[in-house]
């Protein structure tokens, strides 16, 4: 058949071709032949002689329509091939067919639908006679119905099409024929006759047999005589449970088994059922479960060095492990709390406790300017840790050296000193004398006013930084003030007749207070505890009921960590020390004379943190009494015996950067390995140090001196 493509055709395959401009129709009204969607053009248009024809199907899909136009006066045709649309429900095509001018006026027009192509024979065709006239658009309808019930594309042979059975979507002439006594393919032919069942055939080791029906209805040789058996490649007696059986009609050769099939992995003769399931992430008694004896498996756990982990397979197969998921850190003791540590670490995941750090390297972890990159201080200390002290330009003028002052009048005692910022120094002494330094100044500042007469000793001064540094102060009459600086004048507000010797005070639970501590307790030689408010009235002013020794210092940051220090001067059981309880509010003797034995009385106390202070006092028997408290216990410490030193006062910045003062004008530093001299001149006599630094150090002294490192 002649099938000439003479317009675009819409297929479903989506290829298209080049639709003619309108401009190129004759110029005739072809609205009424372009009115709807068109899937093909038939013809000669510029004719005009047009035929709008509509080809409807219902019950299936063609898988092609062929639309066709005949003059029967010549014979003469025109094809056209188009795709269906649509689903199984039914569809529609439409064709604009144009008869050309040798056509005469009669033109049968005609519709073929096909299953799958147009290469097989139509299941339906329509036809019609049409007289196309010039100018007018004749509409027919081509109306095509076949039954397609199980949507398998093939039309039931009821209604002209091939499918045998269309009830079932896998029998059509396409399928497979299966060995089921069904004709599949409906090719008409039973399986007896298709599959060529039950004649000879022959399989593996010669055996014979004949066709027949097997599983899934395919086609097996089915040899009687034949033993089947099963690869057991590692021949642990167990088939090869994915391999095919294999027939074999003279006897079953090594490598293989009758059965059981059930071995998942034919390769290694100790994966089978019945085996012993290892911990190895193998199913190694092939039930299709991996590792199912050991449900620990994946669970957390803590592993050493107590990192997070989780239970693994162990290196024999038998047993779990715990497996760390978290690399350890080396941790190092921070003694001085300055970041570094120093010694042997510790390896764990978790800090060891509050003391420990994860940077190591500090060459001195008493001393917290101490530490590798620290910056050099003019102290004669290697701060940065890098081998050497620091070199001449860190220090003022190049150089460095404790430099006295002369502050006040002639013949004064600065009995106590007190510094908490650079630059900032409170002292006091006898005569009533109160002298302050201030940032910015070179020079102390002795003019405050009501500060009691020139008989007044001030053996204590303590300053509160918080308040504007509003500084208070006790003396040897039992006199209470504070001094604000703003006015540069004193308030009295308690005297109570008893010769109080230092003075400390920190805030707790947000209220300040103030600790204090006095040498003698009216004719009877013992001394008093007492907190103040810092304020005046009577109840502002509280005294410790329990007895004490004389006392000379007290030194503390908090409640958790306070002392204070005495003793008497003569006799046996001289050194006192006494720590504040904070659950009962009174002081409990420490019984170092009873444990360490050999102490003269104490005169200064350092508290350093909650974990360490020191204490020192008078020599006795050719010992000097230095003490060093350890968070739990009170020893004695090495000290030079051959000075035999009235020690005077301390101060100390770690374990290993302590400063010590001795009356006789000698000034000691501790850094760790020794105790060493750093100034000596014993024509002055030293009574109290403070510090901000190894770099800021203060002393107070007789003889209206004052001394500082470095000038």
């Amino acid at each position: 058949m002649n099938r000439i493509f003479l317009a675009c055709l819409v297929l479903l395959s989506g290829m298209a071709c080049t639709v003619p401009s309108l401009d190129e129709l004759h110029p005739c009204d072809i609205n009424d032949l372009m009115g709807d969607s068109v899937d093909a053009f038939l013809g000669d248009r510029p004719t005009c002689r047009a035929i709008k024809v509509t080809v409807s199907y219902s019950g299936f899909r063609p898988g092609c329509v062929l639309v066709s136009a005949r003059d029967e006066a010549s014979g003469k045709a025109s094809t056209v091939e188009i795709v269906g649309k649509g689903d199984r429900s039914g569809g529609s095509l439409v064709v604009s067919v144009f008869a050309p001018s040798s056509w005469g006026d009669s033109v049968q027009v005609e519709a073929r639908a096909f299953e799958q192509n147009c290469e097989a024979t139509p299941v339906m065709t329509r036809s019609v006679r049409v007289s196309p006239q010039t100018g007018k658009a004749e509409t027919v309808t081509l109306s095509l119905q076949a039954t397609d019930a199980d949507g398998d594309g093939y039309v039931s042979v009821l209604t002209g099409g091939t499918d045998c059975n269309d009830n079932n979507a896998s029998i059509h002439p396409a399928a497979t024929e299966l060995c089921n006594d069904v004709d599949d393919n409906c090719n008409g032919q039973s399986d007896m006759v298709e599959l060529r069942l039950g004649q000879d055939c022959s399989e593996a080791e010669g055996c014979e047999g004949a066709r027949a029906c097997g599983e899934n209805g395919a086609v097996i040789c089915n040899m009687p005589l034949a033993v089947y058996a099963y690869p057991d490649v590692d021949q642990d007696g167990h088939g090869d449970r994915l391999a095919t059986p294999v027939a074999f009609c003279t006897g079953v050769p090594q490598g293989y088994v009758t059965g059981p099939a059930d071995d998942c992995n034919d390769n290694n003769a100790s994966i089978r059922p019945g085996a012993t399931e290892l911990c190895n992430g193998v199913d190694d008694n092939c039930n299709d479960q991996i590792d199912e004896t050991f449900p620990d498996l994946g669970t957390a756990c803590t592993a050493t060095a107590q990192c997070p982990g989780v239970y693994v397979c162990d290196a024999s197969g038998i047993a779990t492990t715990c497996q760390a998921t978290t690399t350890p850190s080396d941790w190092f003791l921070d003694g001085d709390g300055d970041t570094f540590g120093d010694g042997t670490a510790v390896t764990s995941c978790v800090s060891p406790g509050t003391d420990y750090v994860t940077t190591g390297g500090d060459c001195n972890d008493g001393n917290p300017f101490t530490y590798p990159g620290a910056p050099e201080l003019c102290d004669g200390l290697d701060n940065n840790c890098d081998g050497n002290p620091e070199g001449p330009e860190v220090c003022p003028g190049g150089g460095a050296s404790w430099v006295a002052r002369t502050v006040g009048v002639a013949d004064l005692e600065w009995r106590s000193i007190f510094t908490e910022v650079p630059g900032d120094v409170t002292v006091s002494g006898n005569q009533g004398a109160i002298a302050i330094l201030t940032p910015g100044y070179s020079e102390f500042q002795t003019n405050a006013t009501n500060c009691g007469d020139s008989n007044r000793g001030w053996n204590a001064v303590w300053a509160d930084m918080a308040n504007q540094g509003r500084i208070y102060i006790g003396s040897s009459g039992g006199f209470l003030a504070f001094l604000d600086r703003s006015q540069n004048a004193c308030t009295a507000t308690h005297s109570f007749a008893r010769w109080v010797q230092a003075l400390v005070g920190f805030r707790h639970a947000g209220a300040l207070e103030i600790h204090g501590v006095t040498e003698n307790s009216g004719s009877v030689n013992q001394g008093l505890t007492f907190r103040w408010t810092g304020d005046i009235g009577t109840g502002s002013l509280n005294f410790g009921t329990n007895a004490v020794g004389p006392l000379f210092d007290i030194h503390g940051r908090s409640r958790s960590a306070l002392f204070a220090v005495g003793g008497f001067d003569g006799g046996s059981n001289r050194a006192r020390l006494y720590r504040f309880n904070p659950s009962t509010g009174q002081w409990q003797s420490e019984m170092v004379e009873t444990t360490v034995g050999g102490l003269g009385r104490l005169r200064g106390v350092w508290v350093v943190n909650d974990k360490l202070a020191f204490a020192v006092g008078d020599a006795l028997g050719g010992q000097n009494s230095v003490l060093r408290w350890d968070g739990s216990t009170w020893s004695r410490m090495p000290f030079p015996n051959t000075n035999n030193e009235t020690l005077t006062s301390v101060v100390a910045f770690g374990a290993k950067s302590v400063y010590v003062t001795a009356h006789n004008g000698r000034i000691y530093r501790y850094d760790g390995t020794q105790w060493q001299i750093i100034f000596e001149n014993t024509s002055l006599r030293f009574n109290d140090i403070a510090g901000t630094s190894p770099a800021d150090l203060w002393v107070a002294g007789n003889n209206s001196q004052i001394l500082h490192w470095p000038q």
